[in-house]
């Protein structure tokens, strides 16, 4: 059985990366693949819980390593339980967020070390990498005005969103061969998608 795709959906806040996601498992269902989705932090019944910990505006004064090893812990239950099982399931994986998004929020804007994170990262995952990673940019002064449900993270403020935005594209220029920037467009859902589209068509081989 060949093994599911992995699809990364990255990026700063008001990005609708959740809507992008619905949108591909459609597209894929249609066309006869099996989608799942899933969500950082999160997806199973533990780590929903450290998802509450982690989003809580109650823990607005967390130490910055326990938000990492908390983001870590999540990472691994939901790559142990569901993610890797579905892939070798031959079900290809819709992801929101992801390890990139410790690298660009706690690497890139708390300055916490990259190295080590990556290592990390590896390590809560299993080594499983994506095949495609769709990183949409976005404006976070634009992003932030969109965020209508503020959680800890989007109250971090706007010279941590900028410095999260530029560590995201750092790591788009880092991975070149399977990551692409999509731009925000207002009111443009489809537009973005058609930017989508054809690197979706290539990973499935359309």
């Amino acid at each position: 059985m060949e093994r599911g795709k992995l699809i990364y959906y990255e990026g700063g806040e008001g990005t609708g990366k959740s809507s992008h996601i619905k949108y591909t498992k459609k597209y894929l269902q249609n066309k006869g693949i099996p989608f799942k989705i899933v969500r950082e932090p999160g997806g199973t019944i533990l780590a929903e819980k450290i998802r509450d910990i982690l989003l809580n505006k109650e823990s607005q004064n967390m130490n910055s390593w326990t938000e990492i090893l908390l983001f870590q812990a999540s990472r691994s239950e939901l790559y142990s339980e569901i993610v890797i099982p579905t892939l070798e399931e031959g079900i290809s994986v819709g992801q929101d967020r992801s390890g990139d998004s410790t690298l660009a929020y706690q690497g890139y804007g708390r300055g916490k070390n990259l190295r080590l994170l990556t290592l990390l990262n590896k390590e809560s995952r299993f080594g499983c990498e994506p095949d495609l990673a769709f990183i949409i940019d976005i404006d976070p002064v634009k992003g932030l005005e969109k965020e209508l449900n503020q959680d800890r993270m989007s109250l971090a403020g706007l010279e941590f969103h900028q410095k999260v935005r530029q560590g995201y594209l750092e790591i788009a220029k880092n991975n070149p061969k399977n990551y692409v920037v999509i731009p925000y467009i207002e009111n443009g859902l489809e537009e973005m998608q058609s930017l989508m589209r054809p690197h979706i068509d290539k990973l499935f081989k359309f």
